[in-house]
């Protein structure tokens, strides 16, 4: 041995030793690592596999299984499958139990760090717990087939309990909403509670069929409980509110309506409001009852007929309003056709046989007649409104006949005045107009023989003979009886179509001859300067005399231009002075 370690150290340096040191801790490192890694491999494997096992011990197969055995008892067709059902639980719990088995054991090995055989107890598990959840889902399904009735009534059942406590809530929040109506309110309460104790007994019984009947009922209960608790508030308020409030004013309307003096009688108001008391005292009784069927109807038969009388009543004020508001401008307007129709006979005897009217003797016979109606009618109208024993409603109809007939009879009557008085006013007019053209045709002739134009055309003569003729001619239509306004206004037209025409020529020719004379007489004072100027001066003198005033203007303006450039538009188109055109 000594002679080993003198070897050993003539021959191993102490370099050597350390990374031999160094390489076995490395070893022993690396396998504590994979020992804890596979270690945690098979925690992480046992806990999924106890997670599972769980599971499937949480399924109530034994609770479904007794429901299932209690279910047969009174459905003889389940029998055999309930048998059945039985047989497969054993397996389930023979299955359960060797899963516990070795679970247990995998734990054991995992506590006590024996991988391998940790590794081999979940190798076993595997096809045990595949076999296991395959027969405990399976007979779950089998039973939850067979219970699907009762947890579908179960599911319901929960959710009429919690329909039932939130209204048993609200009526307890609100107790002072419904007035007498609370004890009945109450009883229905305590009932539906008694209602869900026997169906529990059909249930735990396994009366199924017996348990959905009283479902119904509860579920019909429990809406006739819903509908009163949100309509009787409403009830009480329309009732004790609304139509009461109502009533009174209904009653109100009527006595104001008969003060004001709105005849009603026809109506029979008084036991129509008595009929609505009543009635709503009845509904009012009612609701301790909560009949709430019979208090609909009845609510609906008050407003109709609160309705029906506000609506009677009201018809029979405002045609009260209208005919005392409407009816005093209708008789005014039967006085004033009274009046007018006396203005149109007289016109119509004055004037009928100077413009030749047709013979209207029918047609004022036929006005007349129906004039006389209108009074008889306004009289009997104004009278019955004075003794206030008919309707207004009926008296505004007969408002509304006679302002038809008023309306009628006005339109004829207008018709015929227009045509009478414009008859006339065509004479006047076209005598005023003959007088301004006798006017105008004088101020034409004194404008030709002021000015001494020479060598006027013989036109201009004519022209005047002319427009006195037109003249003479107005005179004769107006001589002739009966008138003929048609052609009276046609020539009145066209003589003034003539003189006025012919007036703006003989303005246009004064001017013009005005003009020639002042160039003439401003052109002299260069005669004897410039011989060009005398010539042309001579020669526009000897065109002025002949006539034309137009060419001695013309060459009057050219020599004139010559002297002082511009003067002519000054002249003509500034229409300035000639004295003030050559300034400018």
């Amino acid at each position: 041995m000594e002679n080993f370690i003198n070897f050993f150290k003539q021959n191993v340096s102490i370099m050597g030793i350390l990374i031999v040191g160094i390489i076995l801790i490395a070893f022993i490192i690396i396998i504590l690592i994979v020992r804890s890694i596979r270690l945690k491999r098979a925690k992480k494997d046992f806990d999924a596999l106890e997670l599972r096992f769980t599971e499937l011990k949480g399924i109530p197969l034994s609770f479904k299984l007794n429901k299932a055995v209690s279910l047969s008892k009174v459905n003889t067709n389940l029998k055999d499958d309930v048998v059945s059902f039985q047989e497969e639980y054993e397996k389930t719990q023979e299955g359960l139990k060797e899963y516990s088995v070795l679970l247990a054991e995998t734990d054991d090995f995992i506590f006590s760090k024996k991988i391998k055989k940790a590794n081999q107890c979940i190798n076993q598990l595997e096809p045990v717990v595949a076999n296991t959840s395959r027969i405990v889902l399976a007979l779950d399904a089998k039973l939850e087939k067979v219970l699907e009735q009762e947890n579908t009534q179960r599911e319901s059942i929960n959710t009429l309990k919690e329909r039932f406590r939130v209204l048993k809530r609200e009526l307890m929040e609100h107790r002072s909403d419904y007035h007498t109506s609370i004890e009945n309110l109450d009883s229905s309460i305590k009932n539906i509670e008694e209602m869900f104790s026997i169906f529990e007994e059909w249930m735990f019984a396994s009366e199924f069929d017996k348990a959905a009947d009283k479902q119904m009922e509860i579920q019909v209960e429990i809406e006739n409980l819903e509908h009163a608790l949100h309509a009787l508030p409403d009830y009480y308020q329309q009732l004790k509110g609304t139509l009461t409030a109502a009533t009174d004013e209904l009653t109100y309307l009527y006595s104001s309506s008969k003060a004001k003096g709105v005849y009603l009688d026809h109506l029979d108001i008084d036991k129509r409001l008595e009929v609505i008391r009543e009635l709503l005292s009845e509904s009012l009784a009612k609701l301790s009852d909560v009949d709430l069927p019979t208090i609909e109807k009845d609510i609906d038969d008050l407003e109709v007929r609160i309705v029906s009388v506000k609506e009677d009543i009201d018809k029979e004020n405002d045609a009260y309003v209208q005919l005392h508001e409407k009816v005093s401008p209708l008789f005014e307007r039967v006085k004033d056709l009274n009046k007018r129709y006396e203005i149109i006979r007289e016109l119509y005897d004055r004037v009928n046989v100077r413009f030749g009217f047709d013979n209207w003797t029918a047609r004022l016979e036929k006005d007349e007649v129906m004039l006389d109606e209108l009074n008889e009618q306004r009289f009997r109208l104004e009278k019955v409104i004075s003794e206030n024993t008919v309707p207004f409603s009926t008296l505004f109809l007969s408002y509304e006949e006679l302002d038809t007939m008023v309306q009628k009879l006005e339109i004829e009557c207008k018709e015929m005045q227009q045509r009478l008085e414009s008859a006339c006013s065509d004479e006047e007019r076209a005598k005023e107009q003959m007088i301004k053209l006798q006017l105008i045709v004088n101020e034409i002739r004194i404008k030709i023989e002021k000015n001494h134009l020479p060598n006027v055309s013989e036109k201009y003569d004519d022209d005047l003979i002319m427009a006195n003729k037109h003249i003479e001619d107005i005179k004769a239509i107006l001589l002739i009886t009966p008138l003929n306004v048609e052609a009276l206004n046609a020539k009145i037209e066209e003589s003034i179509d003539y003189i006025y025409t012919l007036y703006n020529s003989v303005n246009n020719l004064v001017g013009m001859a005005i003009m020639v004379e002042n160039a003439i007489l401003f052109g002299n004072k260069y005669r004897s300067e410039y011989a060009e100027v005398d010539n042309e001066l001579t020669r526009a003198e000897l065109c002025f005399n002949n006539g034309q005033y137009t060419k001695s203007l013309k060459i009057a303006m050219n020599i004139i231009e010559k002297l002082h450039p511009g003067v002519y538009e000054n002249l003509v188109k500034k229409g300035v002075d000639i004295n003030e055109a050559i300034q400018i």
